[in-house]
């Protein structure tokens, strides 16, 4: 098949789509450039494609069986269904489950549940025991449902290509046979032409003939198979095997039922594994004995194994993963309240993993992350488990008897990083935060353990890292001051305490003004000034950048064309466009309404995205090429910190690149910067592409930006962030230097 065929079954439209998104990738591009990334940021390029799927989605349980049916019906079938539990108004999970196998038992299915309407007995009862069926609890993960689509589509795969050999096998031994009539030399010799292990027995019990195939794969002694005798050579077989005495009932039974057909899986004692295909021998519609195929499924039945395992576990460390670690979470609480006991949740976070990325590679993060969980898996008892849930993040399910042990077990897990690590010929030190949640008294599910526990880290790591912390109620008011800040922030946007700054951009060879960033500031009634980093967090996190982020768009816009509106040098200006802004569906409109309201030509506005918006949203492609349809001009921001495959570079249309300020600070001071630096210019005009330095503060980096022909400069060498006042001053007498601002 070209593409696995998948169907989601699920009354919520949203549901659809992240089924669609997360079984989605992109082609990969620009092989050169992904190499040229990874020597310079020394970063492993990966390949995290998916096999190709066809995804179609229902909204309730008959409309997806009556898609089944009909793909079904057109020999295209579905490999693959999720199906939700709970479909209002029509069939439920369970009824939708029964009658997809009623047309297709083939069909792998995937049950998604956040409820716990049934349990795996109640679903085993309803639909009977079965492989071809997984529960997925929600929320899921990309990860999880990446993991499982590509195990179970695997699987199908595997069980149609095995029926396919089957069947074409089975109209190979009736040709063989035929031939026998014919010819006894032209069978031997078809025999021996086979990959697969042969034997012919009599109806009386005797060896009629076999291929060297078979005595190879089962390493016949010459003078078992001289005697012709079938129980001596079964006897024989059984001593290879690890379960001998069902090898030989199932033999028995065979030899009882002539005229079937059966598969059977032989596992041997040195791990092979052969698959067993049997049938009569039909000589003029007369059964004359029997036909066994032995067909070596050993590295299938690996993989099987290996993509199973691959569903439950993390790939770089092979703990487990979150799936796993949640169903050993409710195995625990289930035990705690049959006992009468509790345990402990231990959220486990190391200490600066992000500067060792970053500094080091993340090949050896890779590596410091594998020696963790070595050292973790070691000082575990085999009652407790460890999962890795990703990153840098471990969970600890510990078994205790009092409050004690768990602070014993704190500091024993605190003291594994004294030590530091030998990785890539240096020593790596490290330390961890641990947050800890009690079961019952801090929740009684996983998620609430989960939760409560993260919590607790977080906390640990207010307290300057390396120690632990108990979850208290303390923290829930800690997420209450939280909530105040963000409708603190609400105010201000109604009450318009929010307002923009301009900082100058200057062409380098001539120290023209050419252009102005606009920078939000906040004057809060009570706190006085307040800058990005003090509230962007949390308008991040609660979805008021996109109101937000029009309202910069559209003052910055209108600003401009009022400057020039009085006579004023025109100048372009930059505004930044966050992750959250890009992924709303009408941004492209939102950017024409507010050029045709403020009436600015596109050419006076530059937007500017990070690395990492472009990376966490390839679609983003779109959307910049519709933007640069406008005339409007693109630049990536803080370019160099993402540490990402520049690849990105040729498939979206730029303007301009901005060295961030970290590397300037260091020129002359660290000359692995100074060679970055020289690279980003060099891959910038190698793509026709403008080059902004920003943060420039001294002579030092100026010459050497001079020197090495960067195109355009900002920073505080030139001018602090003006207020609209200042900068309307400076437009009158646009000239170098350096000029005060309370701002």
């Amino acid at each position: 098949m070209t593409n696995f065929r998948i169907i989601v079954i699920d009354d919520n439209q949203a549901i659809h789509h992240d089924f669609i998104k997360i079984l989605t990738t992109k082609e990969s591009s620009s092989a050169e450039l992904d190499k040229l990334s990874a020597k310079l940021f020394n970063k492993k390029i990966e390949d995290v494609t998916l096999p190709p799927f066809e995804i179609t989605t229902a909204s309730q349980g008959q409309e997806g069986v009556a898609l089944i049916k009909k793909a079904y019906d057109e020999k295209s079938p579905f490999a693959l269904a999720f199906v939700d539990i709970r479909m209002p108004p029509g069939w439920d999970g369970i009824e939708t489950i029964k009658h997809i196998w009623e047309i297709d038992k083939d069909i792998q299915i995937v049950i998604c549940t956040a409820y716990s309407d049934y349990s795996w007995e109640e679903t085993v009862a309803n639909l009977g025991k079965t492989d071809n069926l997984l529960i997925l609890k929600k929320p899921f993960d990309q990860v999880s449902v990446r993991q499982l689509a590509c195990a179970l589509t695997k699987k199908w795969e595997l069980l149609q290509n095995t029926r396919q050999y089957h069947s074409l096998l089975k109209q190979k031994v009736a040709d063989r046979t035929l031939s026998l009539q014919k010819s006894l030399s032209l069978v031997k010799a078809t025999l021996e032409s086979s990959n697969d292990g042969i034997l012919v027995v009599s109806e009386t019990g005797k060896i009629v003939d076999f291929n060297k195939r078979f005595i190879d794969m089962w390493q016949i002694p010459r003078n078992i198979i001289e005697t012709k005798d079938e129980k001596q050579l079964i006897d024989f077989m059984q001593t290879e095997l690890t379960n001998a005495d069902k090898f030989k009932e199932r033999m028995q039974e065979i030899e009882k039922q002539a005229d079937s057909e059966n598969i059977d899986v032989i596992k041997f004692k040195d791990g092979k594994i052969f698959e067993c295909f049997s049938q009569p021998q039909l000589l003029n519609d007369k059964k004359v004995g029997r036909v066994f195929t032995f067909h070596d499924v050993t590295k299938r039945a690996k993989l099987e194994e290996d993509l199973a395992f691959q569903a439950t576990h993390d790939a770089l460390t092979g703990l487990p993963n979150r799936i796993l670690l949640l169903d050993k979470m409710r195995q625990a609480i289930k035990t705690a309240n049959e006992n009468k006991s509790y345990f402990a949740v231990m959220f486990f976070d190391l200490d600066r993993f992000k500067l060792i990325n970053d500094s080091l590679s993340h090949a050896v993060g890779d590596e410091l992350l594998k020696f963790t969980a070595s050292r973790l898996r070691a000082s575990m008892r085999a009652e407790d488990t460890l999962a890795r849930l990703g990153g840098d993040e471990f969970v600890i399910i510990f078994n205790l008897d009092n409050e004690n042990q768990i602070i014993n077990k704190a500091n024993q897990l605190l003291s594994l990083f004294q030590r530091p690590f030998k990785i890539a010929d240096r020593e790596v030190s490290i330390t961890a935060s641990i947050g800890i949640s009690l079961y019952p008294k801090d929740g009684d599910s996983p998620d609430i353990l989960m939760r409560n526990a993260d919590s607790a880290m977080y906390r640990a790591k207010e307290f300057g890292s390396n120690n632990f912390q108990f979850y208290t109620e303390e923290m829930n008011a800690r997420s209450l001051a939280k909530l105040d800040q963000e409708i603190e922030l609400r105010r201000a946007i109604a009450k318009q305490e929010l307002f923009l700054c301009y900082q100058p951009q200057y062409e380098l060879s001539g120290e023209k003004l050419v252009a102005v960033e606009a920078l939000l500031r906040w004057q809060h009634p009570e706190k006085g000034l307040l800058l990005p980093i003090d509230f962007i967090p949390i308008a991040e996190e609660t979805g008021l950048i996109v109101p937000i982020g029009e309202w910069v768009l559209h003052t910055a816009c209108a600003q401009i064309k009022a400057w020039q509106d009085e006579g004023l040098p025109p100048i372009r200006v930059a505004v930044n466009v966050t992750e959250k802004q890009f992924k709303q569906s009408n941004l492209i409109e939102t950017v024409k309404k507010i050029l045709r309201i403020t009436g600015l030509k596109p050419e006076f506005l530059e937007l500017e995205l990070t690395e990492n918006v472009i990376l966490s949203n390839m679609e983003i492609i779109n959307s910049v090429t519709e933007l640069k349809k406008l005339g409007v001009t693109i630049a990536v921001d803080d370019f160099g910190t993402g540490y990402s495959s520049l690849s990105y570079l040729k498939r979206i249309p730029l303007d301009r690149l901005k060295i961030d300020s970290s590397f300037i600070q260091h020129i002359q001071t660290e000359g692995d910067d100074e060679v970055i630096i020289r690279a980003m210019i060099s891959i910038a005009k190698n793509l026709n592409l403008e080059v902004l330095a920003e943060g420039v503060e001294t002579d030092n980096q100026l010459n050497f930006l001079k020197t090495h022909e960067c195109g355009e400069i900002q920073g505080y060498y030139f001018s602090k962030p003006l207020t609209v006042t200042e900068m309307k001053k400076l437009l009158k007498n646009p000239v170098k230097g350096t000029i005060s601002s309370s701002s």
